[in-house]
């Protein structure tokens, strides 16, 4: 048996990885799967791996490219929610922003640099017509850290999961002014390179159980779109209602396939132009 360090947030995107751990699917091929939770989102997953702490992890696409791009020791082995994230733009509900057009010139709060909700304030800002300093970001390391600074200090601007806050807008913390989709995937599963170069077959190994069980899944909500089965699944993993977890299930698509370095050149030329990279990064980020 093979011990396999890997890394995801407590999103619905991971239900694949936990409903094969649960039937044995990785046990039967000889990885001993050891599932990290990380609430701090992709910024914290990377120092992760680069620490050593990990050995493969499931980031949104901008930062793992971003990491990677800017010297991160892993590589990106697999596509995995290919559809775009919906990524909503929230203020605190008491305030009184209520429109896109109001933003410009109020701080972010991100859940760390080089997250993906770093990334994307960058690119909100910048849609807005404003870079912000390192002063216009404040750091709040998590959506219970987001919510807390919601309700207490001048208002920032929080880019996260639509369907991951709706509760927190449900309860009146956030509200939703607005709602960004990057035309590229919203996960990729990355490796560290000590790992891929000692270990490649394992990781072949987890892909390819990772890659049966999103079949399985996709056979679960047959007939027509939404099976029962696979809402009931979401409703238990992300504490959904039916009604969300079926709208979220429209979104989404998972795919764990070798990556096309094409569909990333939207996010390196993004990346380059917001300087989240150096302007020269253009080393191998693909296995």
């Amino acid at each position: 048996m093979h011990p396999v360090r890997v890394a995801g947030v407590p999103e619905p995107y991971n239900l694949p990885w936990h409903l094969a751990t649960e039937k044995r699917r990785f046990a039967e091929a000889g990885i001993q799967l050891q599932w990290h939770t990380v609430h701090e989102g992709t910024g914290r997953m990377c120092q992760m791996l680069k620490d050593g702490e990990l050995d493969m992890a499931v980031l949104v696409t901008e930062g793992a490219v971003r990491d990677i791009l800017s010297g991160g020791p892993h590589r990106v082995v697999s596509t995995f929610v290919d559809s775009a994230l919906p990524w909503g733009v929230h203020v605190p509900a008491a305030s009184h922003l209520h429109a896109p057009g109001e933003l410009k010139g109020i701080p972010y709060a991100i859940s760390r640099v080089g997250s993906g909700s770093h990334i994307m304030a960058m690119i909100h800002a910048e849609h807005l017509g404003w870079r912000p300093s390192d002063n216009d970001l404040v750091v709040v390391h998590n959506m219970r850290g987001a919510a807390e600074r919601m309700q207490h200090g001048p208002p920032v601007i929080f880019l996260w999961e639509t369907y991951v806050t709706a509760s927190y807008v449900d309860q009146g913390i956030m509200r939703r002014v607005d709602e960004l989709r990057a035309p590229w995937p919203g996960f990729v599963i990355v490796a560290r390179e000590h790992f891929l170069r000692d270990h490649g077959p394992v990781i072949d190994n987890a892909l390819a159980v990772l890659r049966e069980e999103v079949k399985a899944m996709k056979r679960a909500r047959l007939p027509g779109r939404q099976g029962p089965h696979l809402v009931e699944l979401v409703m238990q993993n992300a504490g959904f209602s039916e009604a969300r977890a079926k709208e979220w299930l429209k979104h989404v698509h998972w795919s764990v396939a070798k990556p096309r370095p094409a569909s990333f050149d939207a996010l390196v030329e993004r990346l380059r132009r917001l300087e989240l990279v150096p302007a020269n990064a253009d080393g191998p980020f693909l296995r």
